[in-house]
């Protein structure tokens, strides 16, 4: 695809890919911001009794903030596929098959999401009305909600979104920062925050978020600030490496206006060379160099000799 087709695309597409995932971003942060389900979420993960009954009582507010979050993982998808997209249309290196993980990683999550709400909304009546009065609460209520089919489709799907997302954000990081669309910071930013996508627990995805509001803000040139050149070509600008010298720049032609005074024409017979005379001659018009006794000196006498050779 040449360059001028790649900018018309990205120019077209840009700032809806961007829109949504700066929207995508702010219903992750959405639920923490305004305290939707924030008992349940801050309950130790362990803690499975209590946190039936905080589900119970919350159930409303636990259902909004997971639908949030849901659906702002999934609006993930369109900056990330559109990164992905660009890096791959400045360099034949990026393996296009990848793609489809910047798309399967977001949507995974936001259905695991889903199956975590119908795991716990199932699970609970089981919990309430069969909890034993002197046995182990909390082992019980691990084993009600083990049990449920739903819980282990959960796991299962939110690992396999965990391993696509992580790896479709490190790779398409690396392929932009590689062809210039992202800065080294930013590209080292993603890679970073991608792998603590896994490792920040409950704050992965706030982490994820703000490489995603980055990408986005660059997507849809809202970026404050000038954008890596690769965006403005659409061909691939890979950055320097330590030691590289940069490459050689066209000259400029100097302007005429910058030079002062005035010019004018020489006529050809102000020239000694083409009116006929000898420079030579020129300079023996000049007074004789005498000698000490009125006679003429030595260098007059050179101007003669040289004046008999050339006759």
């Amino acid at each position: 695809m040449e360059p001028a087709e790649i900018l018309e695309r990205e120019s077209r597409y840009g700032r809806t890919a961007g829109v949504l995932g700066i929207l995508g971003v702010l219903c992750v942060l959405a639920p923490s911001f305004i305290g939707l389900g924030s008992e349940f979420n801050t309950a130790a993960q362990d803690a499975y009794a209590e946190r039936f009954e905080l589900f119970d009582a919350n159930k409303g507010e636990i259902l909004a903030a997971q639908a949030l979050q849901a659906i702002g993982l999934i609006l993930f998808a369109p900056p990330l596929f559109f990164l992905f997209q660009a890096a791959a249309d400045r360099s034949s290196a990026v393996r296009r098959s990848l793609i489809g993980l910047t798309v399967v990683g977001p949507l995974f999550f936001g259905f695991a999401l889903v199956l975590f709400f119908v795991a716990y909304n199932s699970a609970t009546p089981t919990f309430i009305d069969g909890a034993p009065a002197g046995g182990d609460l909390n082992q019980f209520a691990e084993d009600t909600l083990t049990e449920e089919s739903t819980w282990g489709a959960y796991l299962g799907l939110q690992l396999a979104a965990a391993l696509s997302l992580v790896f479709a954000v490190v790779y398409t990081s690396l392929q932009a920062m590689r062809v210039g669309l992202l800065t080294r910071f930013l590209g080292t930013l993603g890679m970073a925050l991608g792998v603590g996508f896994l490792l920040f627990g409950p704050l992965g995805p706030l982490a994820l978020g703000l490489f995603i509001v980055t990408i986005s803000l660059l997507i849809a040139d809202l970026w404050r600030g000038e954008r890596p050149p690769a965006w403005e070509t659409g061909e691939a600008i890979p950055w320097l490496k330590a030691g590289d010298t940069p490459p050689p720049t066209e000259e400029e032609l100097a302007d005429a206006a910058e030079f002062e005074g005035e010019g004018r024409e020489v006529a050809d017979d102000e020239i000694p060379e083409l009116a006929g005379d000898d420079p030579d001659d020129a300079a023996d018009t000049e007074a004789p160099d005498e000698g000490p006794t009125g006679r003429p000196g030595r260098r007059d006498n050179k101007r003669k000799r040289k004046r008999k050779q050339r006759r």
